[in-house]
């Protein structure tokens, strides 16, 4: 019995003296601070400014969730995943389309004009070409 214990407190003592090399505990030094200097200091986000690869699905999806905030008269949002659906998707004439709508309920008449006219330039042979140029020539006559 007395060498059972004598196994037992041998292999106590050297678990803890494994875990005492394994794992220091020195309460001397202090943590180190874990900082995100890009953001901490204002700078620009290295991911936000990558263009990102062309994927379809990733564009639906953002126009789905714009159209939801548009329905909810969050236009700032809409407008952030309408362009959003644009970086994925570039020539996506729905995105255009709903960007376009949401910079002009939210009064900004000016973007929605130069989203209207980019559309144009970039598909002049589309089937929805005569309702930009329509939007186009109502919002200068409102803007001007």
């Amino acid at each position: 019995m007395k060498t059972r214990r004598w196994v037992v407190l041998g292999l106590v003592l050297s678990f803890s003296q494994w875990a005492t090399s394994a794992f220091p505990q020195s309460r001397s030094k202090r943590p180190e601070l874990i900082r995100d200097t890009g953001t901490a200091e204002g700078k620009d986000d290295a991911e936000a400014s990558k263009e990102k690869p062309y994927n379809p699905l990733a564009a639906a999806q953002s126009i789905k969730v714009g159209d939801f905030y548009f329905k909810k008269k969050n236009y700032g949002a809409a407008i952030q995943r309408y362009l959003e659906a644009l970086q994925y998707q570039p020539n996506l004439v729905r995105a255009h389309e709903a960007l376009a709508r949401a910079y002009e309920r939210k009064g900004e008449i000016d973007k929605a004009l130069e989203v209207y006219k980019q559309l144009l330039e970039k598909n002049p042979s589309s089937p929805k070409a005569p309702d930009f140029r329509s939007r186009i020539a109502e919002l200068e006559k409102r803007s001007g």
